[in-house]
Parts: C-alpha cells; sequence; structure tokens
C-alpha cells in the first residue's frame, strides 16, 4: 500500500494544529509550576517567620528571666548587687550584661560594678526594648536591650546580636528577613539600620504578641523566577514530552520537587551521610580523642553543610536513625583497629532532643560499645542545646541505662542555648564544653572572659570535665590551659576531617612514644 500524501495546505494545518497542542500544554505546565511555585514560597515564608519569632521570643524570654531576678535588687548598693548581675550573665541563656539604674542614671553593671553614666529611657519602644548597632565596649557589634521597669529605676538587660544576626541568618534563605524594633533594624548581614527595610514585590510580616519588635520579608518577582526556574526542570520536561506526544494523560503532579524529609529520608538509605572527625587534644597536646560530626556527600550539590539539614532532620525525627548510622559507620573503620588507638581514647556523638525520648539511643551505644568490647573505649553523647529537653520517664529511664553502660554525657555549647543548671542535676553529666562564641573572644572580650572564667569555676566546683570548642589561635590555648581546661578542641590543632585523612594525621597528634600505626 502506497503512502498516504498530505496536499501542502493539510501539512501546514496539521502543523498549526500540533504546534497549538504543544503551545497549549507547555502554558497549561507553565501556569500549574508557577501557581505551584507562589503557593509554596508564601507558605514557607509564613512558616520561617513564625519560627524566627518563636526563637526571638525564647531569647528574649531569657532577658526577661534574668530581670526579674535582680529586679529586687533595684536601690541597693552595687556592692550588694553585682554579683548577682554576674550570675545572670554566667548562667542565663544568650544574656551579654545586666545593669541597674535609678532615674535616668546607670549606676551599677555586671561588666564593671559601680558605675555612673546617663541614659536616656525614651529611646525604647514602648518602654521596653531599644536595638542598638553597639556600645563603648564593642561598637561594632550590635545588641539589643530588654528594659524593665521597677520602683525608681530600671533593669536593662543587653543581648549579643550575633544571636539575632544567626537567627536572621538562618531563616532567610530564599528572601532576605529584617527583625524591626522602632526605627531601627538588622537584616540577614548583621548591621543595625535606621529607617525602615527596603521592601519590594510581595511583602509579608509577623509581630511579637509579647515584645515590641516584628519581623518582615517580601518575595520579588525575580525570586518567583529563580525558585520556579531551579525547581523545575524535571516538570518541564514532562510537560514537553506531553506536548510533542500531542495526548495521554495530562498530569502535573509528578515533577513537583520532594520534600526535605523524603529528600533526607532518600539520603539515609543511600549512604550520604558521613563522619567527619575533628580531634581533641588534652592539656599536653596530645590527642584525646574526637568529636563525630555529621556530613551529607550529595551526589549532585557536593558537600552540604550540617546547617542547612541538621535543623529539619531534628524536626522530623530523622535524626535517630541518621545518628544511629553514623555510629554503625564509625565502629566498623575503626572497632578492627582499636588495639592501635591511645589508651582511654574517646568518641563523641552529637545527640538532641529527639533522642533522649527514644531508647534505641541505648541500643546504639550499647552496639558501640560492644564492637570495642576487646580495645575498650570511651563513648560521649553531647547534648545539644538547640531544643528544650523535656524530662520524663523516658528521659530517666535512657540516661540511667546510658549510665549503666558506662556511657558519657556532655552538655555542648554551654551557656548559648536552653541549657540550664537543671540539666547538670538531671542528666548527671560529665562534661561541660564551652561554647566556640566564647572563646572567639578570648583577649579581645573582658565579658566573655568573663564568662569562660565562671564556666571554668562552675564545673571545677561541680567536679566535671571540661572541653573548649573553637580554639584558633595560641593566645587562647594557652589561657585555657593556664586555667587548667582538661581538653581542647578546633582549628589550632586540625579541622573536621574524613576518616581516612583522620587515620593518616592521628599518629602526628600523639606523642613520639605512641605505637600509633592506623593504615
Amino acid at each position: 500500500m502506497p503512502f498516504r500524501r498530505f496536499k501542502p495546505r493539510q501539512q501546514l494545518r496539521r502543523g498549526a494544529l500540533a504546534s497549538l497542542v504543544f503551545v497549549l500544554i507547555l502554558l497549561l505546565g507553565a501556569a500549574i509550576i508557577g501557581w505551584q511555585t507562589v503557593r509554596e514560597m508564601r507558605s514557607d515564608i509564613h512558616a520561617r517567620l513564625s519560627h524566627a519569632r518563636d526563637m526571638f521570643d525564647r531569647t528574649l524570654d531569657n532577658a526577661h528571666q534574668a530581670a526579674m531576678a535582680v529586679k529586687p535588687l533595684l536601690g541597693q548598693p552595687c556592692a550588694d548587687a553585682k554579683q548577682m548581675l554576674r550570675r545572670q550573665v554566667a548562667t542565663v541563656p544568650d544574656v551579654r550584661s545586666v545593669n541597674l539604674t535609678l532615674g535616668k542614671r546607670i549606676y551599677c553593671t555586671s561588666l564593671y560594678g559601680e558605675y555612673d553614666q546617663d541614659y536616656d529611657p525614651s529611646g525604647y519602644v514602648q518602654g521596653q526594648l531599644d536595638l542598638l548597632p553597639g556600645n563603648p565596649v564593642t561598637p561594632d557589634r550590635a545588641l539589643i536591650v530588654y528594659r524593665s521597669l521597677g520602683e525608681g529605676g530600671s533593669v536593662l538587660v543587653s543581648v549579643d546580636g550575633y544571636y539575632l544576626h544567626n537567627t536572621l541568618r538562618l531563616m532567610s534563605r530564599e528572601t532576605p528577613m529584617a527583625f524591626q524594633v522602632g526605627q531601627r533594624w538588622m537584616g540577614s548581614l548583621g548591621g543595625v539600620q535606621d529607617g525602615a527595610p527596603r521592601l519590594e514585590g510581595d511583602r509579608f510580616g509577623i509581630i511579637s504578641q509579647r515584645y515590641a519588635y516584628h519581623l518582615s520579608s517580601h518575595i520579588t518577582p525575580r525570586q518567583y523566577w529563580l525558585r520556579a526556574w531551579n525547581y523545575s526542570n524535571g516538570s518541564m520536561a514532562l510537560y514537553t514530552l506531553l506536548a510533542l506526544l500531542a495526548g495521554g494523560v495530562t498530569f502535573w503532579i509528578t515533577g513537583r520537587p520532594v520534600s526535605p524529609e523524603q529528600e533526607l529520608a532518600r539520603a539515609l538509605s543511600k549512604g550520604e551521610f558521613i563522619p567527619y572527625l575533628q580531634p581533641v587534644m588534652d592539656g599536653e597536646g596530645h590527642c584525646a580523642g574526637c568529636e563525630v560530626l555529621m556530613r551529607w556527600q550529595h551526589p549532585q550539590q557536593g558537600m552540604i553543610p550540617p546547617d542547612r539539614f541538621i535543623p529539619m532532620a531534628e524536626a522530623s525525627g530523622l535524626i535517630i536513625p541518621m545518628t544511629g548510622e553514623l555510629m554503625r559507620q564509625v565502629r566498623q573503620r575503626f572497632a578492627p583497629k582499636a588495639h592501635l588507638l591511645p589508651a582511654g581514647f574517646h568518641f563523641g556523638f552529637n545527640i538532641c532532643a529527639r533522642h533522649c525520648q527514644d531508647l534505641s539511643l541505648v541500643d546504639d551505644c550499647r552496639a558501640f560499645l560492644e564492637a570495642f568490647k576487646d580495645n575498650p573505649v570511651k563513648l560521649v553523647l553531647e547534648l545539644t542545646e538547640r531544643e528544650l529537653i523535656e524530662v520524663t520517664a523516658v528521659t530517666d529511664r535512657l540516661f540511667a541505662e546510658l549510665h549503666d553502660l558506662g556511657v558519657f554525657i556532655a552538655i555542648d555549647d554551654f551557656g548559648t542555648g536552653h541549657s540550664s543548671l537543671t540539666y547538670l542535676q538531671k542528666f548527671q553529666v560529665d562534661f561541660l564544653k564551652i561554647d566556640q562564641s566564647f572563646v572567639a573572644m578570648i583577649g579581645s572580650d573582658a565579658l566573655s572572659c568573663h564568662i569562660v572564667d565562671n564556666v571554668i569555676d562552675l564545673a571545677t566546683r561541680l567536679g566535671l570535665m571540661i572541653v573548649a570548642e573553637g580554639v584558633e589561635n595560641r593566645l587562647q590555648a594557652d589561657y585555657l590551659k593556664a586555667r587548667s581546661v582538661d581538653y581542647l578542641q578546633g582549628y589550632l590543632f586540625s579541622r573536621p576531617l574524613p576518616m581516612g585523612e583522620f587515620e593518616q594525621t592521628l599518629p602526628s597528634l600523639l606523642p613520639a612514644q605512641t605505637p600509633v600505626r592506623i593504615a
């Protein structure tokens, strides 16, 4: 049978119809992707604003707590009050300084003790908050001051702008976010500016119900376009195929981006979460152990830093099997070579509030220690402070069983998150880890030195071991050694390393007579 021949006019008509179907399907796909992008970005920005407000409220709750603790001291001599002021700085998270005023005069501070300086209460929005670009002690470091009015005076509690900046930076992923108090605001870059932030396109905002600030953000048309472009390649390929076939079932949901939880679960099943080890040095400058840190080796995006996925893993509960997988990799790598490790060598793993409500952590720790039974090592669990750990019957049982196994407990980044003296009592802590933000200011910030000294004194009185994180120069190391800090950790000694590089580096971090040969 000969092939059917179409007349030129019929060919044109068929081509026009095919082109029309092709264009309609592409337009439908583009419309669906555009609607989906707008909806998801708006939902995401509302969620991030709400989350950021909760974090800022918690930070200011700490300032309020410190103010309430010292308010009864208003009017008392500074000599009687200054120790209580300094105690709040040392024990209440986020608090940088506490000051007492009478009338319009500051007469006592946690930093200097007796003091005499005027201040202007009219600058406080609703008489409560003032956002400052700096102060005479740290002129280039922003801070926010919380004011609590008392009889005859007030309590002024300052919070380091680092906490505000860090929260804004974490929350400003695709779209910037601004924290505004009165006529001043701070953005994700950390600087304090006068006026109002410049908002283009769609504007979004949220107001704190407890404190005199509000948060704002915006989405420009260009940001909508970039989001659609970056996440729509798979969907557009599908719609293009449907257009070329000019038929079939039109479906639009297949190419939608997967949720973060699904991507984390996929990465866990593919073994993409790998351990990086950072040496922990003893007072003699020799490696006594390591902290095991989680990294995500993504097949397309490369190495993803932990601050981009750990909070989502904790919120979803996937952090529990992810930590178990990390322990499995470390024990499989090092258990056969444990006889070559220094005596008393310890491995530290980070755990969070989710771990403390799941008894499977005990099984993971038991399996880890069992793997080293012929050549025992120490296992340290470091409690991170991003979320408050609620003390329940499960946590009591968990920590009791962990201590029965011989597992050591450390409080990580002590003094910067939700930890309190209650943690030290309830969880039978063995180690305190001084946060790197305090260590970084040694030699340049007297307040941070006071905090470091107070943490060391607290740990010494409680009979706890001390680890200082973020040691980056010899001045910091000498300062900490002079105060008998047990262990040091930081880039001065080594950055976090993959397991293979750690094995190769370890011999150089041990005494010359130590017979360690890990190949």
